[in-house]
């Protein structure tokens, strides 16, 4: 049995269809058939049924699935045990990080590390999904989270700090105190959660259209004059043309923390690269908290 065609079998089941696989392992998606098909016929069993919703493992393929997930995590376990062993400064580590934090708070850093530690490869992943640390998906992840699973480990910079802005154009022609009801507030993410917002509480007659689940996206659609957004104050009080609404209060939120899974905690790597990013971070900490700017 080749692990490789396990490799494929696990990505078109966590998958649920051949495309997806096929972009999960980086190869074309009738690669992934092929590979699957012979995979079938050297066990000798149908593994999945192809149905209008996608691929749905037979009995044989969940009984397989069972003892695949056994295998994968004991590779897993093996690999990270090594790795956080590694005591070198050279090598590739891959940090994932929210948008608005690479591209308008720590990429001056980020350059600073590089150009400190030349022999590491810094690879910078930009999502806002929790990627999965123990299966080393990233090596280490900024996040927003009030206390982090007991897998990880990692330290605890400052709290996010937010506020209402909209640019200068659009506040000049709008008047979210006296009409309210001829603005409106940018959505973010579910529209069931919209009320909860601290900030909209500020303004209650304001109603929400439209849904741009990212910060930078938001920032964009302000700067266009399309609304009033809710915006990590490090992102709204350093952009030009954008101000705080009148008498927009900060807002704190969750904290931020750089982790890791704790099977990494010795890795030099890592280590130094949690640390760098924490000094970082408190040194911005007045900024993040809406009490300064990169003036």
């Amino acid at each position: 049995m080749n692990w490789n065609d396990m490799k494929v079998f696990l990505a078109i089941t966590s998958a649920g269809s051949l495309k997806k696989a096929a972009n999960q392992l980086g190869m074309h998606h009738t690669s992934v058939a092929r590979r699957i098909k012979v995979f079938e016929q050297d066990l000798g069993v149908k593994l999945f049924d192809h149905l209008p919703g996608g691929y749905a493992l037979t009995p044989a393929g969940e009984s397989l699935f069972q003892s695949a997930q056994q295998i994968h995590q004991a590779f897993n376990e093996i690999e990270a045990d090594l790795v956080g062993k590694d005591l070198r400064l050279e090598g590739d580590i891959c940090l994932t990080i929210p948008h608005g934090f690479a591209l308008h708070l720590l990429m001056p850093d980020l350059q600073d590390f590089m150009v400190l530690y030349p022999d590491v490869n810094l690879k910078i992943d930009m999502n806002y999904h929790f990627t999965d640390l123990a299966n080393r998906e990233a090596d280490v992840a900024i996040r927003l989270v009030g206390n982090p699973e007991d897998s990880l480990a990692g330290r605890r910079a400052c709290k996010m700090h937010w506020a209402a802005y909209a640019s200068k154009d659009y506040l000049s022609s709008h008047d979210p105190i006296n009409e309210p009801e001829k603005c409106h507030w940018l959505g973010w993410g579910k529209a069931k959660n919209h009320l909860n917002w601290p900030q909209k509480d500020q303004f209650p007659d304001i109603p929400v259209k439209g849904n741009l689940y990212s910060d930078v996206l938001q920032l964009a659609a302000i700067q266009k004059n399309a609304g009033i957004a809710s915006l990590p104050c490090f992102i709204g009080d350093n952009t030009q043309g954008v101000q705080r609404v009148t008498e927009a209060d900060t807002v704190p939120g969750e904290w931020i923390w750089i982790l890791s899974h704790k099977d990494m905690a010795t890795n030099a790597r890592v280590r130094v690269l949690i640390d760098f990013l924490f000094q970082a971070l408190k040194n911005k900490a007045k900024i993040i908290e809406g009490k300064g700017d990169y003036g």
